[in-house]
């Protein structure tokens, strides 16, 4: 199966190499949970937030990639609730941790991953926080040579094209401001920028051949706007970078009733329009997505789903200062 082996290094160079997109995994609701792109929103809620989804991608094109993730964090430390509340109280910085794990799978490529964070919360005025933050983990892309179809097989057709996996240490970094009724952050994944090592017979993907992760930075703010007591609009930007990727843009805007209903939109620059919506009861949340895409891809597939449950699990006593604007 000689022919097979220069095919899968190509294969392998394109899917690892940057030159083409950005290399996470892509979210329509992350402005339900910050945390995914910026580790300095750690423990930002007055609850330990946990959040789970899955997103399947351009539904009806064979091998959309198909996203899950699980994530925790939480303010360390007990508070005092809001009407025992000091001056010193308001003043108080405290520490943050949070964990996630994810699997992001391709067609034959996938990338599973771990990270932990922290983050230290500091009083700027009594209703303005900031929060610096960093995550920690590991990352492994893997190749199924079962999953692999070639269009010339070789001599013997049955013999199947070997696994490959590489594993690599990753961090990020991130500033997040915010009070209870605006937000600001600023963050950068991938910041060891590694290389992946793949090997493959006599056709090596060497550490060093290029095929190394680059650092992504993001954007994000938004601001709550009241527009009756138990209405608000809630109008968000994020802005993603990565080289040599054109820079994108996600504009959003959200409409909430109480801590109740909201339903949202978001256009995404070259790629898709957003609708979506959810409820928020006790202690769980529920959201939903719709990705209907206008990109050169978007007549050769159905649109993309992402459902996103939460769980709010309350503590005996809440956070300084709250920033529930999703």
């Amino acid at each position: 199966m000689k022919t097979s082996f220069p095919f899968l290094s190509l294969l392998l160079l394109l899917i690892a190499a940057p030159a083409l997109a950005q290399q996470e995994a892509q979210y329509s609701q992350y402005m339900n949970n910050n945390y995914l792109i910026n580790p300095g929103a750690t423990g930002a809620e007055d609850y330990i937030d946990v959040k789970f989804s899955y997103r399947t991608q351009w539904v009806g094109l064979e091998g959309g990639p198909r996203t899950y993730y699980a994530s925790v964090n939480s303010s360390l430390g007990k508070w005092l609730t809001t009407d025992k509340r000091t001056r010193r109280d308001l003043r108080r910085p405290f520490h943050a941790i949070g964990g996630m794990v994810y699997r992001d799978a391709t067609g034959p490529i996938s990338r599973t991953s771990a990270y932990v964070s922290y983050a230290y919360n500091v009083v700027l005025r009594p209703n303005l926080r900031a929060a610096l933050g960093m995550s920690a983990g590991l990352q492994q892309f893997a190749v199924d040579g079962s999953k692999l179809r070639f269009f010339d097989p070789g001599p013997d057709p049955l013999v199947l094209a070997p696994n490959e996996s590489s594993r690599v240490l990753d961090g990020s970094v991130g500033l997040w401001v915010y009070s209870s009724n605006f937000f600001v952050g600023v963050s950068s994944t991938q910041l060891l920028a590694n290389k992946l090592d793949f090997s493959y017979g006599p056709n090596q993907l060497a550490s060093g051949s290029g095929n190394s992760l680059r650092r992504h930075y993001f954007f994000t703010g938004g601001v709550m706007l009241p527009l009756t007591d138990d209405w608000s609009l809630v109008p968000s930007v994020l802005v993603k970078a990565v080289s040599p990727a054109p820079i994108s843009v996600d504009v959003n805007a959200k409409l909430k009733y109480q801590d109740l209903l909201w339903a949202g939109i978001s256009w995404r620059t070259s790629d898709a329009a957003v609708a979506m919506a959810g409820v928020n009861y006790e202690q769980f949340a529920l959201g939903y997505s719709y990705d209907i895409g206008h990109s050169r891809l978007s007549p050769y597939h159905n649109g993309t789903h992402e459902i996103l449950l939460g769980l709010r699990l309350k503590k005996k006593a809440q956070v300084v200062c709250t920033n529930r604007f999703w």
